[in-house]
């Protein structure tokens, strides 16, 4: 038996702007860059073979080394390990860090599904692992950790050279002190489409690049590269930090544990880029475990 409360259309938590999941299409503001042009031009041959001799003199560039991984800890500013550190130690400190979330899935084929109230509490609409059932598609599955940055310090560590097992802290920053870009996943076509959202707690172990290039693991850390990721959640009149990135690369922070809230919240919601609110949620509800209904 499940019990379940009904909220009036247009409310509820719904993120249509987000991050953090491979399984997201992000797109993130960028400056865009200017394009070189480039003329060809036709020199005598004389100066060609000379080009060539001296070229055969040049010897062959180095290949730059590719750095040890780096590794970032989202904790308050006083558990951020200093100098030479260790990876216990690190994990400690990111064990004092966020411990909350939620996990969020979008599916398409919202108006084939009219009751929410009898959708599954798990979320697993499609079935277990499954993208697609009946023709209804998974489109988003991802764990949006609570990271808050009025709160929160990112402390970024290198290992050593020479010994793997030392770490070295190279950054200790504000969240709030570093750049920020803005982030959102698709639906952004016309169509009807369902959302479900379950709060957690959880536990992180350190953070690393996600599918870090190998030109990126080349270069010396710069915290420039660093970006904290808003995106709007529904409705909400603010932006939530869903995230952040290195080089345009996904920071990852692994799970170590996680447990789901016993309620979790179904919406329906139609997207319509004709309208003039492009975005409109139809219905909203929350489902509670069989547990809380017996109470």
């Amino acid at each position: 038996m499940r019990l379940s409360s009904r909220a009036s259309p247009g409310h509820g938590r719904f993120c249509f702007a987000a991050a953090i999941s491979l399984d997201w299409r992000l797109s993130m503001s960028r400056q865009s860059m200017g394009r070189r042009s480039m003329s060809r031009r036709i020199r005598p041959e004389p100066v060609r073979v000379i080009s060539r001799i001296s070229a055969s003199l040049i010897a062959p560039a180095t290949a730059m080394a590719v750095n040890p991984p780096l590794l970032f800890v989202v904790a308050p500013a006083t558990q951020l390990p200093q100098g030479s550190t260790s990876l216990e130690a690190l994990q400690e400190a990111q064990a004092s860090g966020p411990s909350t979330g939620f996990a969020l899935r979008i599916f398409s084929r919202g108006a084939a599904h009219p009751d929410l109230g009898l959708l599954p509490l798990d979320g697993s609409l499609t079935g277990d692992k499954r993208r697609n059932s009946e023709g209804t598609q998974l489109l988003c599955d991802a764990v949006v950790v609570g990271i808050q940055p009025q709160h929160h310090w990112l402390g970024v560590y290198g290992g050593d050279p020479e010994d793997p097992s030392v770490l070295h802290c190279l950054d200790c920053v504000a969240l709030s002190e570093l750049s920020n870009a803005t982030c959102w996943f698709y639906p952004t076509h016309d169509g009807s489409f369902l959302s479900w959202e379950r709060g957690l707690r959880l536990s992180l172990g350190p953070g690393s690049i996600a599918d870090c290039p190998e030109e990126l693991s080349r270069m010396p850390y710069d915290r420039s590269q660093i970006s904290v990721l808003w995106s709007l959640l529904g409705d909400n009149a603010s932006l939530t930090c869903v995230g952040l990135t290195y080089g345009g690369q996904r920071l990852d922070w692994p799970l170590r544990s996680r447990s789901s809230e016993a309620v979790a919240t179904w919406g329906r919601f139609r997207v319509d880029n004709e309208a003039d609110i492009s975005l409109v949620v139809e219905d909203c509800i929350t489902v509670f475990a069989a547990s809380l209904a017996d109470s």
